[in-house]
């Protein structure tokens, strides 16, 4: 019996094994869950190769498509720029847009903040680990890359050919082999002025109030368009916030453990932000976050900065068989009451992020295993506030506080 016993128990481990290999070799912990309210960690992120790869340069008016162009998006890793102690969950890429025939478009130093990481499974079976960053950064304008209103913004050419944009990128490693392939889907976007150039913070002005600009990649199987499926939930207990605070000195900025979160968020209406009335582009949504330890997110009725939760639907791939599948796209922004309980503080902040509908079946990373299934909207925002806390619109930010939302 007690190798009957033995012989069963080796052979169901060597089946657990066999069903959990085409996962193994990926770096499935990012340090991030599991420890105490406010309680401090070091991210532990892969380091990610230079790539290169089609795009989309959309012009949008009026909430319609005005102009798309094909460009090429190349990304390059950059040094921080400092000896000391690195900011947790960071990275820095320059980004060149460049034409087919490698003529300079724009370029610009990107911020990288680190968001989640989750895993997926492809239509042939294969696990793919996503690691998803919030990004941005300034974008300089190069000669050939046109004229105003379209392609360049109006603004550029008022802030020294900078424009300042927001967005994300996915990083997707197949975790079949080790050192496999990795697929990057991204997306970048500069609103309209009621969005991106408010007032009362730098860069405020009237530039260009119908217009919008989004780089979205990969191009191939992406169709843009402005009426897409978007957000909306009664009640979800997905997934989390976290904080990045300073530290003493040598000042850096360290991350805080996950806090689960519930969070609903209700729709209110459908309209064009920018512009004359057109296609119903952008919803907007109350939405309300809760913690177990206390940290809370809820967005003001009318404001003071924006009238909640805002999405911008930008388009849908439609390749079922390459990351990220068939999934919506969705740029979006917020503002809210953001209550710091780790530092005993309320201020009203704006958000900056992306939501993606759709895509490969998602499932938790939990304690460094594979947790339980997704929902499929997945919400990721990152404050946009100076390195002292400040919030701050229209340029470039640090980002200490980020939502990782899924219903």
């Amino acid at each position: 019996m007690l190798r009957q016993f033995e012989t069963l128990f080796a052979a169901l481990f060597a089946l657990l094994v066999f069903a959990l290999r085409p996962a193994a070799q990926c770096n499935l912990s990012d340090n991030l869950d599991g420890g105490p309210c406010c309680g401090l960690t070091q991210a532990q992120l892969p380091v990610f190769s230079n790539f290169a790869h089609d795009a989309l340069d959309i012009c949008w008016r009026d909430c319609g498509i005005d102009q798309q162009l094909l460009v090429r998006g190349k990304w390059f890793n950059s040094n921080l720029g400092s000896t000391g102690p690195q900011p947790c969950g960071e990275r820095r890429m320059r980004l060149d847009i460049v034409t087919p025939s490698n003529v300079l478009l724009w370029r610009g130093q990107m911020r990288l903040v680190y968001s989640r990481t989750w895993m997926v499974v492809d239509t042939s079976g294969l696990f793919h680990q996503v690691w998803r960053f919030l990004v941005n950064g300034d974008l300089r304008n190069f000669p050939a890359a046109g004229a105003p209103p379209c392609p360049v913004p109006p603004c550029a050419s008022a802030f020294a050919n900078r424009t300042r944009f927001t967005g994300y990128i996915d990083f997707a490693e197949d975790c079949s082999i080790p050192g496999g392939l990795v697929e990057r889907s991204w997306m970048l976007t500069h609103a309209c002025d009621a969005l991106d150039h408010h007032v009362g913070f730098p860069r405020s002005g009237v530039f260009h109030p119908d217009r919008s600009y989004s780089f979205v990649a990969p191009a191939a199987g992406f169709i843009a368009g402005p009426l897409q499926p978007s957000e909306g939930t009664p009640f979800s207990p997905f997934e989390a916030v976290r904080h990045r605070t300073q530290t003493p000195a040598p000042v850096t900025l360290a991350c805080t453990y996950e806090e689960p979160v519930v969070h609903s968020l209700t729709p209110q209406q459908q309209v064009c932000f920018c512009g004359l009335p057109g296609s119903n582009q952008f919803m907007i949504g109350d939405l309300n976050v809760q913690g177990p330890c206390g940290t809370a997110v809820r967005n003001p009725p009318l404001g003071p900065l924006l009238p909640g939760f805002v999405s911008m639907g930008l388009g849908s791939w439609t390749n079922p068989s390459q990351y990220p599948g068939l999934q919506t796209l969705r740029w979006n922004i917020g503002g809210y009451d953001f209550t710091d309980i780790c530092l005993g503080l309320q201020q009203h902040e704006p958000f900056y992020g992306v939501t993606t509908i759709g895509g490969f079946p998602a499932s938790q990373l939990v304690g460094g295993g594979i947790g339980g299934p997704l929902p499929p909207t997945f919400i990721d925002q990152v404050s946009s506030q100076q390195f002292n806390g400040t919030p701050v619109m229209n340029v470039p930010f640090v980002g200490l506080h980020i939502l990782n939302l899924n219903h």
